[in-house]
Order: structure tokens, then sequence, then C-alpha cells
């Protein structure tokens, strides 16, 4: 049944009841909401009427005072919260109270407000208590990517930029980025079916979008790498991004050895720039993978966490490197958190001399961060403002 065949319903109903009651003059009328109130929020949309109805009608005018007040929803983001009076002119029985709902195009969940009655005069508020929600559901496909966060400097002493990815053009860059494709489980279990797709990977507002997306038990990301177009021996790299968040979802900013088609892993060695297991949203690590053979394969690294029940998720950070022929020093927000000398490999071959490319991509399951449940929300994205190399 629809709302406005609801509204009509009791509209007649309570019209019926008016007719048939010769009212006195003196006779208090109940006023009630007859409907909760929930649209898709798009423009045609954009102002929720509630209906607020008299169960009689009377010979004097009646009037109510409303409140819009929050429930999930926020107001000035979402919806205009305001104060107001209803009047139900003489002879009447039903009335509206419109809200103005703000619209956009981000995905965000549904959300709810509530419109109460305050008071009245020549009326009364049925049971003491009338309130209506309004609930704003949501069909929208933008990600939402605040600006907030922490920046790295635009230069170092005694260092020159010699690359960087700004993402700023409309489309990835196609002399910087190309795609590991397919569904392989990438030595870890996971469960992502990487693609090439502008649903996956997208650059936006100035941003590298890198989504991951469920199809019922499917799911689908991106991992972008620079192979064989940029890649790099020793620099301070830098890379600003928001992390995803959530059970089973494991964002990474690493690289591996530009010799690893030819040397094979972990021979070419690799470098965690950063990685995130979305069930610990305020930690990140760093590490580096080695060894001369699959069978005698090491890692050693370090985490970072923040304080006060923050998240990555929330605003950026930038993710760097310090890498130069005597060791690498990882940090976040300038801070170092971990080192590690070119003493580390021990007897095994120290594989972290030689140029190495970049890979940025986020996985859905694996080994290390299990696998999504009921807790899991979809899509999930990782927000890249920039890649920065210096020498």
């Amino acid at each position: 049944m629809t709302q406005h065949f609801q509204f009509t319903l009791y509209l007649v109903f309570f019209m019926l009841i008016a007719c048939d009651k010769d009212e006195p003059s003196g006779a208090v009328p109940s006023i009630s909401f007859p409907i909760n109130v929930s649209h898709l929020e798009n423009d045609e949309n954009a102002v929720f009427e509630f209906p607020v109805v008299l169960n009689v009608s009377t010979n004097r005018d009646v009037t109510v005072t409303y409140e819009v007040k929050p429930i999930t929803a926020v107001a000035g983001e979402d919806f205009i919260a305001t104060t107001g009076t209803l009047i139900f002119p003489q002879g009447t029985a039903s009335g509206t109270i419109e809200v103005e709902i703000i619209v956009d195009d981000f995905i965000e969940k549904d959300e709810q407000f509530r419109v109460v009655l305050t008071g009245s005069s020549n009326g009364v508020i049925a049971g003491g208590l009338q309130e209506a929600i309004g609930t704003i559901r949501n069909d929208d496909t933008v990600i939402q990517v605040t600006s907030d966060g922490y920046e790295a400097a635009d230069s170092y002493p005694g260092r020159a930029l010699v690359w960087s990815d700004e993402f700023e053009t409309n489309q990835i860059n196609p002399q910087h980025w190309t795609y590991d494709l397919g569904a392989s489980g990438w030595g870890n279990q996971e469960l992502q079916n990487y693609t090439s797709s502008a649903e996956n990977s997208y650059v936006a507002n100035g941003n590298l979008m890198i989504v991951a997306k469920e199809n019922g038990s499917q799911y689908t990301s991106a991992r972008l790498k620079s192979i064989d177009l940029q890649e790099f021996q020793y620099g301070r790299i830098d890379v600003r991004a928001i992390l995803p968040f959530g059970q089973g979802i494991w964002p990474a900013i690493w690289m591996l050895g530009a010799n690893f088609p030819s040397s094979g892993w972990p021979a070419c060695g690799e470098i965690d720039i950063m990685e995130l297991i979305g069930s610990s949203p305020g930690s990140v690590h760093g590490t580096i993978h080695y060894g001369n053979s699959w069978a005698q394969h090491q890692f050693t690294g370090g985490s970072r966490y923040l304080s006060g029940g923050q998240t990555f998720a929330e605003e950026f950070h930038v993710f760097s490197i310090d890498w130069n022929e005597n060791g690498i020093t990882w940090l976040v927000d300038d801070q170092p958190f971990y080192s590690v000398d070119n003493n580390v490999t021990g007897n095994q071959n120290y594989p972290f001399d030689n140029p190495f490319f970049f890979i940025m991509n986020v996985a859905v399951g694996g080994q290390w961060p299990g696998y999504p449940n009921a807790t899991t929300s979809f899509p999930q994205f990782m927000a890249v403002d920039y890649v920065r190399v210096y020498q």
C-alpha cells in the first residue's frame, strides 16, 4: 500500500468522523500524525510532506507547533532542522508539515529524522506525544571523500621531486599504472576478482579511488601497479591516502623489486609501505619480505597505532618510507615508527638495493585479515591523493 493511498484512507476516515459528528463549539480536537514518511533522496523528493490530522473539525482555528530533530540524519547536511506552527483553519481536519531535504549524489546509509509536535492551541496532542519519522533512502553511487587530514611537505632539504602522480586528470594515467587482473587468490586465499573496470578504480576530485564491491557472495576490486612504467631505487616516498575498514578488508600500498618477473618472490624483495587489517582500522603496518627462495621466506616489520579510538578511514594520512643504501625507515604523518638496516637479511641476499615498482590494492579476505561477515559493509574504498618520490 503506497503512503499516498494510506494517507487518503486516513483522511477519508477522519472526514467521515467530522461530518457525522455535530461537534459543539467548545470541543477540543485531538491532533496526530497518521503515517511516517519514507522517500529516496533525489530532487523529486527535496521536500518531505508529513500529513497531520484532527479527529474532528471545529468552528475555530487550531494551531500546533512542531520541531524537526535528527535521529541518524545530520541537521544541516541531510535535512534542514526547523521549528514552526501549523494552522488548521476552522472547518478543516488536515494539514501538512514540510521538511526540506539536502540532496546530494553521495553513497550514504539510509538516514532518519523526526518531526515532533511540541504544543497546541484549541487542540490536544493525541496521547500526549506525537512524532513522525522521516526516512531518507539512498541509492546514489558517488563516494564522498573528505579533504581533511595530514599534508606532507612539498619539498625536503637536499632532495628533488623526481616523480609524482597527483591524480588531477579525469582518468588513470596509463603511463604510470597498469593492472593485475583475475581471481587467483594471489597466494593468500583472497576472495576478490581484480578488474580494470571503472566501477573498481577511477579518478575523481583529485583522488585515485580503488573500490571493493560486493555482489552476493562475489567481490570485485582493483590492483594497480607501475611495473615497467615507473620504477625507483631509493628515495623518500610519500603516499597520502584514506583507508577502508571492516572485517576481511585488506588495503595495501607496497613495492616489489622490478626483477620480479625473472627472480620471483620473495627473492625480488617486497617493501610494504602500508598495510591495514580492516578489523583493526586504527593501526597500520610497515614490513619487508625477503628470502633466496619461497622456502627461505622471512619478514620483519613494525606498526603504528592511532590514539583515542581514531581510525585511518576518517581522514587522510601520509604513509612514507625513507629508503637509502643503508636501510629503510617507515613513517606515518612524518613520525618514524620502524627501521631496518642493510644487515637485516643476515646470510640471505639483500634485495633492496635495486629498482622497485609500486602496487596499490584493496583485497577482500585472505589468511591474514580473515573474511567478511555480517558486520562488513560495502562498497569499501581507498582514496589516494598523491604518490610522490623524492631523491
